[in-house]
C-alpha cells in the first residue's frame, strides 16, 4: 500500500494520551484503521437517509397498495382459518 505523509494540528491533551498508547510503530496504522472505520460509519449513515428518504417518498403508494389489497387479503385469510 502507498503511504503519503500529511500534518494535521490536533489538541495536545489528545495527542499525549493517543501516543501515550500506542508505540511509534503502530500510531499511523492505527490512525488510518479510525479513519477508515469513520468515513465507513459515513457512508452508512448517507445510506440509511437515502433509504428513509426514499420510503417516505413511497409511503402514499405503499398505503394505496395496501388499501387495494387488504380486503383480497382479509377473503384469503378467512378462508384459510
Amino acid at each position: 500500500m502507498r503511504l503519503e505523509k500529511r500534518t494535521y494540528t490536533l489538541p495536545p491533551d489528545i495527542l499525549q494520551k493517543f501516543e501515550s498508547r500506542l508505540p511509534p510503530g503502530e500510531r499511523s496504522s492505527s490512525l488510518a484503521k479510525i479513519i477508515e472505520e469513520w468515513l465507513a460509519e459515513r457512508d452508512r449513515e448517507e445510506l440509511r437517509q437515502i433509504i428513509v428518504e426514499g420510503c417516505q417518498d413511497m409511503r402514499e403508494e405503499y398505503e394505496q397498495i395496501d388499501r387495494d389489497w387488504s380486503s383480497a387479503a382479509d377473503g384469503v385469510w378467512r378462508n384459510v382459518e
